[in-house]
């Protein structure tokens, strides 16, 4: 009687599961949930997914997913965090939440035995912010491309939208670039698309110092061209041409640990020792929210703490304070 009556009261909360359904093995509620659930993600973000689902499917693949408890995932969280980094640990837990989201939300599972899990910190974040002279160090010590070292350093974009940058987006009258694409590899292939977010979608400004150098790379190119190609025409491919450009070999006799990301890093740097603003740095920079900007160039903000120090010290001073 009093299982009838938990049925009808699941039922009336609008919770209730048929045991059937739970029965289905997680590996097929996976294959529904890339099918059908996965269509807005981004392609790098689906081949990220399907590299998480490889750590999910070893474990729990062939499991019916009615009998996945909230033990089971703590230990496997607890075996994977002794062969897997943090990252890994927290992709493979990402991608075995959104499973579970999915067979909650087609009426296989109750709730998400995934949540709440503890999973292993982050190590601090590496540091590498270049000075302007290692900037034109790098650029100037590589065989080929040293432009494209300056243009990250002094406009901040990411390889993927060096890589997308064409003629038409440099107007070297207004002195601004406008990042309206972006190219990405994923599994060997370049894919093609708007800016990963509403933000990134951004006007630049050209500084003076780098305005010939893009001169150069436009100069008499249709509008459709690539600003930066590859030598056979095509969207570079950052490995391919860390090797070719010479970039691993200039760093490497400079002593620096820099890569093409912490090019763009070291502009949100540079633009706050020129005096920027947070705000002008996270427009810039194509952050959606200003606390990214905020977490990410805090540090820059250390030098006010001493002038806020010394105001206190001030005020004290003149209320009497010794």
């Amino acid at each position: 009687m009093a299982y009838e009556q938990d049925i009808a009261m699941s039922k009336r909360r609008g919770d209730y599961v048929d045991p059937q359904r739970s029965k289905v093995l997680l590996l097929s509620v996976w294959d529904e949930y890339e099918r059908t659930g996965s269509g807005h993600l981004r392609e790098t973000t689906k081949s990220n997914y399907r590299r998480g689902w490889a750590l999910v499917d070893d474990r729990f693949g062939r499991w019916p997913v009615g009998k996945i408890e909230h033990a089971d995932v703590a230990d496997w969280i607890a075996d994977l965090a002794q062969v897997k980094g943090p990252d890994t640990v927290r992709l493979g837990h990402r991608v075995l939440c959104q499973v579970l989201d999915h067979a909650m939300r087609t009426r296989r599972v109750p709730i998400n035995v995934a949540r709440g899990i503890r999973l292993p910190s982050r190590p601090p974040a590496r540091e590498t912010i270049l000075t302007v002279e290692q900037v034109h160090a790098l650029a100037a010590a590589m065989h080929r491309d040293g432009d494209i070292v300056l243009a990250m350093a002094y406009l901040g974009l990411r390889w993927s939208e060096v890589a997308a940058l064409r003629t038409a987006d440099v107007d070297l009258v207004r002195r601004r670039v406008h990042v309206v694409e972006r190219a990405t590899e994923v599994d060997g292939r370049i894919d093609v698309g708007q800016p990963e977010s509403k933000a990134s979608n951004r006007y630049i400004g050209i500084p003076a110092m780098i305005l010939g150098q893009l001169e150069a790379r436009v100069r008499g190119k249709a509008g459709t061209a690539l600003v930066f190609p590859s030598p056979q025409g095509d969207y570079l491919r950052s490995r391919n041409w860390r090797r070719r450009s010479g970039f691993d070999e200039a760093r490497e006799s400079l002593g620096l640990e820099a890569t093409p990301h912490d090019l763009r890093r070291t502009f949100g740097s540079l633009a706050r020792m020129a005096g920027a603003d947070l705000r002008f740095i996270q427009k810039a920079m194509g952050h959606g929210s200003i606390t990214t900007t905020a977490r990410i160039y805090a540090h820059l903000y250390d030098d006010e703490l001493d002038t806020v120090a010394r105001a206190l010290d001030g005020l004290g001073k003149g209320a009497g304070g010794s």
